[in-house]
């Protein structure tokens, strides 16, 4: 009886479904961190991009805040790396009278989309902005698209299939938001997409790669609880429909290994036979704009790295950072490796440093 009771347990052991998201048994040592072509200034929260023309590789960084981690710092600048040559050159000041943090950026043809972020003012009153700032590569000036219906900063943004770019939850004004809104830079103009499904949150990091959103960490308020802001440990998957795209099933999916994250740097990798998104840095202590945490302690980057595989719905572990990041708006790829540009490192210190993350061979 003994006996066919454990052979029972070992066949009912064998058909036990796997569990969705699992993280992966063992570490991806091929990829490796090394580090870029300093930023001409050190930068945080600062809206990223990369794009090819005609051949030619560019890195973009986009406003942000500077070491003073104060409304001052807060700026309107704009950079741009030649990638091949290594040298980073002054753009043109994004448009408007104040500089912002916690926008996002993508890029589509030969142009660079802007969405959202907020500016501080002397009096610490913060303001999210609707703005959508297109800049032409080839000419070097900025257009305005439509505004962002719901206006957002520190909100997820991605590429779906060379056509549309999808902004996912976010803080808008007061509160955090369950809004996808998808902009169609074709006719410049918005659609509501299905809203999120866990808790709306701010400061999240994530990606869309072929036709699936996945989005990690930010922030989720817990009042009348203090600190008002947590870290918010869930990841969620979208897959968007082709037929529809506005029409997203959203699913949770296992929490990556390791700490929670707010402001890490994500983005689509398909590299080291694997397809899906990659995260990178970020901190387990939700913070405002200079390092301290809502629960009053300075906040420190992580070192991990991981990889949400799509085929098999699993985590993978990327590099290890040998200089440990957060504050970041996005990761953005290029000569077929993966970038970071500034950020905050240990002790909440605002960098100029850039991480190439490169895949196997």
């Amino acid at each position: 009886m003994i006996a066919f009771l454990l052979a029972a347990l070992v066949v009912l052991a064998c058909r036990a479904p796997a569990r969705s998201g699992r993280p992966a048994a063992t570490p991806t040592p091929a990829w490796t961190a090394a580090p870029g072509p300093s930023m001409p200034a050190a930068v945080a929260n600062n809206a990223v991009a990369a794009i090819t023309v005609d051949g030619h590789e560019w890195l973009f960084s986009f406003m942000g805040i500077g070491a003073g981690k104060d409304f001052r710092s807060i700026t309107r600048r704009a950079y741009a790396l030649d990638v091949k040559g290594g040298r980073w050159e002054p753009l043109p000041d994004v448009p408007g009278p104040v500089g912002r943090i916690a926008a996002t950026a993508q890029t589509l043809g030969d142009r660079v989309y802007l969405f959202g972020g907020y500016s501080v003012a002397e009096d610490g009153k913060e303001t999210t902005s609707q703005a959508v700032d297109i800049y032409d590569v080839r000419d070097k000036g900025y257009s305005r698209g439509a505004d962002i219906p719901v206006p957002v900063d520190d909100s997820v943004s991605g590429v779906w299939r060379d056509r549309l770019i999808f902004l996912v939850g976010g803080w808008s004004v007061s509160n955090n938001v369950a809004a996808v809104q998808i902009y169609d830079p074709a006719s410049d103009r918005w659609m509501a997409g299905s809203p999120i499904l866990g808790a709306p949150v701010f400061g999240h990091a994530g990606g869309i790669a072929r036709d699936v959103i996945v989005y990690c960490g930010g922030a989720r308020e817990q009042a009348p609880q203090l600190p008002k802001y947590v870290v918010n440990p869930e990841c969620y998957r979208g897959d968007i429909n082709p037929a529809d795209p506005a029409k997203v099933i959203w699913r949770r999916i296992a929490n990556h290994p390791g700490p929670s994250r707010y402001r890490a740097a994500a983005g689509p990798v398909e590299a080291g036979g694997v397809v899906g998104v990659m995260f990178v840095g970020g901190t387990s202590n939700p913070y405002n704009y200079n390092g301290t945490g809502y629960d009053q302690r300075p906040s420190e980057p992580e070192a991990t790295t991981w990889i949400y595989d799509l085929e098999r719905d699993a985590w993978v572990e990327g590099p290890r950072l040998g200089s440990p990041s957060m504050d970041h708006r996005g990761l953005v790829g290029a000569q077929g490796a993966w970038w970071t540009i500034g950020g905050f490192g240990a002790g909440q210190a605002v960098s100029a440093a850039v991480t190439r993350l490169s895949p196997p061979g």
